[in-house]
């Protein structure tokens, strides 16, 4: 059975110790961003199938954003689920490569995405020509058909940190 994006946040949320509070549920969500990217191009496989939104401060997962007090509690005391060891490589190469990092250089990181850049700012909803504060979330989730070149960008960092 295919993993869930919550498969994955679980692994992140142990493993680093994230809390359910800001900024480290930002966090979570560009690692899970990162994450996907960096699996695409090691395995040319998506990590999940979760779609990605566009929102103010990056990329982020629907279920993870609006997960529960109760299965994030879980999430810190229950067994993760078994990973590939592919997805294990990915998990741990992604906080070897963004896990030391504070959450506002993962978001200034993944607000370099042209594809959040144009989805966020697309989705957002207009009457008589002022922004109104809201979002439209169909136009705000990201096509992972659309992720050239966030695929190349993580391909050149992966070179660069290899060597």
């Amino acid at each position: 059975m295919a993993k869930k994006a919550l498969d994955f946040a679980h692994w992140f949320v142990q493993n680093l110790k994230l809390s359910r509070s800001w900024p480290d549920q930002s966090k979570l969500q560009k690692l899970l961003f990162f994450s996907w990217l960096i699996h695409f191009v090691n395995y040319q496989t998506p990590l999940f199938e979760d779609d990605f939104y566009a929102f103010k401060r990056g990329p982020v997962v629907w279920d993870v954003l609006y997960l529960s007090n109760l299965k994030y509690t879980g999430f810190l005391t229950l067994p993760l689920p078994n990973f590939s060891p592919g997805e294990t490589d990915t998990l741990r190469l992604t906080c070897e490569m963004f896990g030391n990092a504070c959450d506002d250089e993962l978001i200034e990181l993944s607000q370099k995405s042209p594809i959040w850049e144009r989805h966020y700012n697309e989705s957002k909803i207009y009457e008589n020509g002022k922004f109104t504060g809201e979002y439209d979330r169909k136009k705000q989730m990201m096509p992972k058909d659309e992720f050239e070149t966030e695929l190349r960008v993580m391909k050149d960092l992966l070179d660069v940190h290899k060597h």
